[in-house]
């Protein structure tokens, strides 16, 4: 009769998404160490323990490695929203100022400098063009998800989407511009943003039909 060793065997799915998941978190960990451009699929292999054989059957091109990667970043960072405000309660506007506060938490420890490389290389190079339109959609549609899930029906309020939009344009604003020191200095505390953030929140909610 076998003996049992207690741990259960692996299948070979479970063992082919170990190795993807691999893949794209040696990744994203090369495009904060080393930028966009000094990324390779051989790097990339090399920091995850594979052949550089290995990486291009599951990506067969760089740019779909980069795609994937970057996507899993943004899914990650969604579902830490979520999860982060999963717990807390309070007035409607007690709770979009704590999403607001979760964002920008999130926003500094998410390699932000990533997708700013990506939009950078976007401007001039065509084939990043069209995977960053396709990461911008991505990204616009899991946004619009978080916040659906924690606002409930207010994110599908005429204007939702506009005032998110103006927000994450803000927070990447504010990031990029602390990015760089000589340009470090024109950036108010994190608070001073805030209170402009809600504040165009009070001018749209307040503009829109009571509920009864």
């Amino acid at each position: 009769m076998p003996v049992s060793t207690g741990k259960a065997k692996r299948s070979r799915a479970d063992q082919r998404e170990d190795t993807r998941i691999a893949i794209l978190d040696a990744t994203v960990a090369s495009l904060v160490e080393h930028g966009h451009a000094a990324t390779s699929t051989r790097g990339v292999a090399e920091l995850a323990g594979l052949s550089q054989g290995a990486v291009q059957h599951y990506y067969p091109t760089r740019a779909a490695l980069l795609d994937a990667a970057i996507r899993r970043l943004a899914d990650q960072t969604a579902r830490a929203v979520v999860e982060t405000h999963s717990g807390i309660t309070g007035s409607e506007r007690e709770q979009v100022v704590e999403l607001v506060d979760s964002l920008w938490a999130l926003a500094q420890a998410a390699p932000i400098s990533v997708g700013f490389e990506f939009l950078t290389a976007a401007r001039t190079d065509p084939d990043m063009a069209s995977t960053v339109a396709d990461l911008v959609a991505h990204i616009e549609t899991t946004v619009f998800s978080v916040a659906r899930q924690v606002l409930g029906e207010l994110a599908d309020r005429p204007g939702a989407r506009d005032w998110m939009r103006i927000t994450l344009i803000t927070v990447a604003g504010v990031l990029l511009t602390t990015s760089v020191p000589a340009a470090s200095r024109l950036v108010p505390e994190w608070t001073t943003v805030r209170n402009h953030i809600m504040a165009s929140f009070d001018i749209w909610r307040g503009g829109l039909p009571q509920d009864r």
